[in-house]
């Protein structure tokens, strides 16, 4: 880059700093350094000489444009960083790359956001919170185990029946199956443990438990997740990771806090902008102080602002050459920004300072007032979004239903289109562009050298070579002129391309027609008028004017050169006839002439020739074309550069709000009928349950009988459990525990808390004395003995000697009478047992029933408090829910209260260019009272009944082709139509 380039961008630079600086005034860039510099004076004296004598210090704003410059440079030093590592990062690319490197705690999270996509980093925030409640809960039993049992058992726990070695190891006795319960889980332990008894081992085993539940359970919630919450997996047995879950709450929150817009996250999933940002962070060594924002209004925000949309057309040696002028020239600066601020609320001095404005010769005749007026516009909405737009917190409870975290994801996209749709305004734009375009060989080259009074031959085309091959620039006063490539050359693709590029960006053209018009010169002709752009059709006359001789008989006589123009004049007609616009400005010149007279020694000859060239009338019209039309664009790109994002925000209003007020309506009348709902289903099953529980002690009590046959035994105790486990009163419970989840998650409710389900309870075990009925073999041998000892009692009585054999039939009478005493004794002893254990069955029977009766009693009284639990923990959620409506009706109705205002500020708009566009064709801008865009007319105007006629002549007959849209003058009587 060349020394003069280099110097006329910056004095571009501070053209547009002082322009930004007097923007109060209405002033545009256009006016010239040397020109805004003078006012800038002015200003500083006239502000003195009305009594402004409190007046900030030397350097009061700079602090504010150095933090500005230093922001620039870091955003250039970002760019030359993504560029080496091959990215082509856009401004606001390079502006979000800043705002993220400044963001608190962003490099601990840089890597464990890598190979994050995109689609997580936009997940709503909803989700997160579900996962932060849940998760810990759910890992929180596991956290619990491993405080209490040795590391070496986790490598083969799962190998553990654990639900059976807790049965096994709860033997009141050492049995076998105790010893293998203690040996299994022995052999999963350490040795230390071996000195442990049974009962401290049942405890570990229930650690045990506790841990496969969770981790169970803990599996069957990432498995209904998307694929995304595996970052949230375990990397150990006893906890997750939790540096990616924070991470990702860190980007969201920095998101919806306003901390960077929602675009500048998407930079943290790309790997190449990472590196950057990593670069750039841990290479920065003194970062830039963060200084309060100034106020919306001030003369440094404006200029802080302004500073920061052009920094990308400079690089970082202009930006610093700037701080320093401005550092040289701070106490002028202060002053003038102290007069343009107090300005603002003091009429006097505005009135004062108001006349300077039309002190300021500008070519064009005509200053651009637009600007400041849309600034105060976007600053009013702006403190109006920013007041009312907050953050709003929400309960856990809001994120279980799927219908309210999708209206609060729309209000909150919302509210971040309208924070980004309120951004500052389009940069300076500084001087008008005028472009040369034409076919090649036109003399728009010597059209340049007449325009800049430059007498030299240099680059002037002869025969059939074109010499320009590439646009550049020249400047005369405030205006810059392209001078571009010619088209409809045989092979002029590329100069053609250049051409289009600098009509693109112009703010009007010159058309330089020579001799004929091809079919490619009316194509591109064609395009020109069709684009709206101020056009100027200059007719070149190429008579031969290079000897003295010539020149004066042209000077005398130059009708005769020019009597060709009116038939070329036609032809421009008919081209624009064709496409249906209006013809462009044509005027015949003889650029040859008027640049052969400046190189004339005859001052005379010379003056008549560059009069009869018609040079002077070509400057007049464009002046006046500039004035009339240029700068009226100007001030319509510059409404669209700040109504376009306003207007788009509006109209998702409008079609949005709707929308959410219907599904907030449908939330909140559905709302209180599920409650009823769920709380019906709830008894419903607490119900059945009951009826379970009922139809399960009519079944037990049934088969009493047969299970107190059992009992009286060594091992009744076990016998008893084994019919109350039997009864499977525990898996009643949980089925109704999985019931009332199952309910609650059918209407998209979670349950934070689950009811723990008992273990057996000492007091069910059944206290029974041992049976007293023995067996047959027992009552026989009793009675046997109870026979022979009377009979043998019998004999001795009688008399007869033992030793001596009587006969039979004495020993029959002896022995009949015996043993009719012995039965009757065995009778009776049969009689007592029998009478012994109907007593015991009895008793027996009814200890048992009393004890069912506890038992099922206590299962009644758990479902009961289970269900009310239940009750109780839904009532509060849906409590809670029905305030987070409430809260995202609050929020709703403010961004209805906004719509109004974003509309407010659209009709304000467009009421400034209005009136505007109306100064400039020469009517009165008071007149209009109000102006809107609408659909089918592009823009509504309201007016005095009396002056419609007017406002009608001026803007439909004059400028309608400057807008490019269709107006409507209608008399303010007739009323203003809303949305």
């Amino acid at each position: 880059m060349s020394d003069r380039t280099v110097h006329d961008r910056t004095t571009s630079l501070r053209t547009e700093m002082l322009a930004l600086l007097l923007e109060p005034l209405g002033v545009d860039a256009m006016a010239g350094q040397a020109a805004l510099r003078w006012l800038a004076e002015n200003v500083h004296t006239v502000a003195q000489a009305y009594g402004c004598s409190d007046l900030p210090p030397s350097g009061s704003t700079l602090p504010w444009v150095s933090e500005a410059v230093a922001a620039c440079v870091e955003e250039h030093e970002l760019v030359r960083l993504a560029m080496a590592r091959g990215g082509t990062p856009t401004l606001a690319e390079a502006r979000a790359l800043r705002e993220l490197t400044h963001l608190e705690g962003l490099l601990p999270r840089l890597r464990t956001l890598d190979g994050v996509p995109v689609d997580a980093l936009r997940a709503d925030l909803a989700a997160v919170a579900v996962a932060e409640r849940l998760l810990p809960e759910v890992l929180e039993p596991c956290s619990r185990a491993d405080q209490d049992w040795p590391e070496e058992i986790w490598q083969s726990i799962r190998e553990i029946d654990v639900d059976s070695a807790l049965a096994d190891l709860s033997r009141p006795r050492i049995t076998r199956q105790a010893a293998a319960a203690r040996e299994l889980v022995l052999q999963h332990s350490i040795s230390a443990a071996r000195d442990l008894r049974n009962r401290d081992l049942v405890t570990r085993l229930e650690k045990v438990r506790d841990f496969v539940a969770a981790e169970k359970a803990y599996e069957a919630f990432l498995s209904v997740r998307p694929g995304w919450w595996r970052w949230l997996g375990p990397d150990a047995r006893s906890g997750f990771r939790s540096d990616r879950r924070d991470a990702l709450v860190w980007a969201i929150e920095a998101r919806d806090t306003g901390a960077v817009p929602g675009s500048a996250l998407e930079l943290l999933a790309a790997d190449d902008a990472r590196a950057v940002i990593e670069h750039a962070v841990t290479a920065s060594v003194a970062p830039i102080a963060s200084l309060s924002a100034p106020p919306a209004k001030s003369s440094a925000a404006r200029l802080v602002t302004g500073l920061l949309a052009v920094a990308s057309r400079h690089d970082a040696d202009q930006l610093r050459a700037l701080e320093s002028w401005y550092t040289r020239n701070a106490a002028l600066f202060d002053r003038v920004a102290a007069a343009m601020d107090v300005r603002g609320a003091d009429p006097g001095l505005r009135e004062a300072l108001d006349p300077l404005v039309g002190e300021l010769a500008l070519p064009s005749g005509a200053v651009d007032t637009s600007r400041s007026d849309y600034r105060d516009i976007q600053s009013a909405l702006r403190a109006e979004v920013q007041a009312d737009l907050k953050r709003t917190p929400y309960s856990e409870h809001a994120m279980e239903s799927e219908d309210l975290v999708g209206v609060i994801s729309r209000i909150g996209t919302l509210e971040r289109e309208l924070r980004d749709a309120i951004k500052p305004l389009p940069p300076v734009r500084g001087r008008l562009l005028v472009a040369i375009a034409g076919r090649t060989k036109s003399g728009k080259t010597t059209l340049r050298k007449a325009l800049t009074r430059d007498a030299d031959r240099t680059g002037i085309g002869r025969g059939a070579h074109r010499t320009t091959r590439k646009t550049s620039t020249f400047d005369i006063g405030s205006v810059t002129y392209l001078d571009t490539p010619g088209v409809a050359a045989k092979d002029d693709d590329f100069d053609a391309q250049h051409a289009r590029a600098a009509c693109d960006i112009a703010d009007a053209v010159i058309w330089n027609y020579a001799d004929t018009l091809r079919e490619e010169e009316s194509a591109e002709l064609q395009r020109l008028l069709l684009s709206g752009k101020p056009l100027l059709a200059v007719v070149n006359v190429k008579g031969l004017v290079n000897t003295p001789v010539r020149l004066e008989l042209f000077a005398d006589r130059p009708n005769r050169e020019f009597k060709s123009a009116a038939g070329h004049a036609a032809r421009i007609e008919q081209v624009a006839t064709a496409v249906g616009v209006a013809p462009p400005v044509i005027l015949a010149v003889h650029s040859g002439a008027a640049h052969e007279a400046l190189s004339t020694e005859d001052r005379e000859l010379a003056d008549k020739a560059l009069r009869a060239s018609r040079l002077p009338d070509l400057e007049r019209s464009l002046e006046q074309l500039l004035a009339e039309r240029a700068i009226p664009l100007r001030a319509v790109r510059l409404a669209e550069g700040v109504r376009t994002p306003l207007a788009a925000i509006h109209g998702r209003l409008i079609e949005e709000l709707p929308r959410i007020d219907l599904a907030l309506g449908e939330l909140e009348r559905s709302a209180p009928s599920e409650q009823a709902g769920l709380l019906e289903a709830f008894r419903t099953v607490g119900r059945n349950t009951r009826d379970r529980l009922e139809a399960e002690r009519h079944r037990a009590k049934e088969r009493l009988p047969e299970v107190v046959r059992e009992l009286g035994g060594a091992d009744h105790a076990q016998r008893w459990s084994d019919f109350v486990t039997g009864l499977k009163l525990e898996a009643l419970v949980s089925s109704l525990e999985c019931e009332l989840e199952r309910e609650t998650r059918k209407r998209g409710k979670v349950l934070r808390a689950r009811a723990s389900v008992p273990g057996p309870q000492e007091d069910e075990h059944l206290e029974v004395r041992p049976r007293p009925d023995a067996k047959a073999g027992s009552v026989s041998a009793a009675a046997a003995k109870g026979a022979g000892a009377a009979l043998l009692g019998s004999v001795a009585a009688k008399g007869i000697p033992k030793k001596l054999a009587p006969p039979p039939v004495v020993v029959a009478d002896y022995v009949l009478t015996p043993l009719a005493g012995a039965a009757k004794a065995v009778s009776g002893e049969v009689d007592r047992l029998r009478r012994a254990r109907d007593e015991w069955s009895s008793e027996t029977t009814a200890a048992a029933e009393a004890r069912l009766d506890e038992v099922f009693g206590r299962r009644e009284a758990q479902v009961a408090r289970i269900v009310d639990d239940t009750t109780t923990q839904v009532g509060v959620q849906f409590e809670a829910q029905f305030a987070d409506i409430a809260r995202t009706r609050g929020r709703f109705q403010q961004l209805r209260q906004l719509r109004s205002g974003v509309r407010s500020a659209l009709d304000a708009i467009d009421l400034v260019l209005v009136r505007r566009l109306l100064a400039l064709a020469g009517g009165d801008p008071a007149t209009v009272r109000s102006a809107r865009r609408t659909p089918g007319v592009e823009l509504r105007v309201w007016t005095d009944a009396s002056s419609v006629a007017d406002v009608r002549a001026c803007l439909q007959e004059r400028l309608v082709d400057v807008l490019t849209e269709r107006i409507e003058i209608r008399s303010a009587h007739d009323g203003n139509t809303d949305d």
